[in-house]
């Protein structure tokens, strides 16, 4: 699937706005069979392990002795052009203070490998004619050819900034976590096997653990733009010209490119 990205941010707005409601909590579903993390849903018992169904995607979990298990399918060509951009994340943690922490983004994003370089994911954030340029265009193709290849691995530390940096899926193994896409079908699903005993780069180990699911695009700081909204208040100016309030377009591009966040506590029975 190829993206044109110099009509980037001209795509209908994008879809399921930020998302902070009221937590679920749900007993993750007990395996009685093995599965096999390949980023598909076939061995799955989908009635049993669904836990969250969305107009865009759909998420499950299950759970041996060993390991937690997490699938989230994505439904939607929208939803599926904003992971591609700007990467999904999913946190874990023992502890609601520190559930951000350290989150796994698989696929990190094309907006997110180009935070390896630095120079130019500065003026991208910051410029905005940056993506006219064709030499721009043309980078941000080439990683988008690379996008399963890496994991980006997002720590904050006593609430922080977040600092990213990039793994290969290989080393994440080494931990006995696994992660996999299926990148044959229209839409992305992707499938995590995460180790329960505290060994995995989570370093949870309790029965009841903060499961959070992130689109995060990255902070714009576009200048000397401008954005307006007509207002309803009918008023105009002398000239009899309907006045309109002038927004913060920085503010509303998070949104517009799909952010969101959503928790659960996901409890294990064992």
């Amino acid at each position: 699937m190829t993206f044109r990205f110099h009509n980037l941010f001209f795509l209908p707005v994008i879809l399921f706005a930020v998302s902070c409601g009221s937590t679920n909590q749900f007993n993750a579903a007990q395996l009685n069979a093995p599965i096999s993390v390949d980023g598909n849903l076939s061995d799955w018992n989908t009635n049993q392990t669904l836990f969250d169904d969305r107009d865009h995607a759909n998420y499950y979990s299950a759970y041996d002795d060993e390991f937690l298990y997490l699938f989230i399918d994505i439904r939607s060509a929208y939803k599926d052009a904003t992971v591609r951009r700007s990467g999904f994340t999913v946190y874990l943690s023992d502890d609601e203070d520190s559930r951000k922490d350290v989150g796994i983004s698989f696929p990190p994003g094309t907006f997110n490998l180009l935070r390896e370089y630095p120079g130019a994911f500065s003026s991208f954030t910051r410029e905005s004619d940056w993506l006219n340029k064709p030499e721009n265009r043309e980078l941000m193709e080439r990683l988008n050819e690379e996008l399963f290849d890496r994991v980006m691995i997002v720590q904050r530390s006593n609430g922080g900034e977040p600092s990213y940096g990039f793994v290969d899926k290989s080393q994440l193994e080494v931990d006995g976590m696994e992660v996999a896409i299926n990148t044959d079908s229209r839409t992305i699903g992707v499938e995590l096997k995460i180790p329960r005993d505290g060994s995995s780069i989570y370093g949870f180990s309790g029965n009841r653990v903060w499961l959070g699911f992130a689109v995060e695009p990255p902070s714009f700081r576009i200048q000397g733009s401008s954005d307006y909204s007509a207002t309803s208040s009918g008023q105009r100016d002398r000239y009899g010209n309907r006045q309109r309030n002038r927004t913060n377009p920085n503010a509303n591009m998070a949104r517009n490119l799909g952010q969101m966040e959503r928790w659960h506590i996901i409890r294990f029975d064992d």
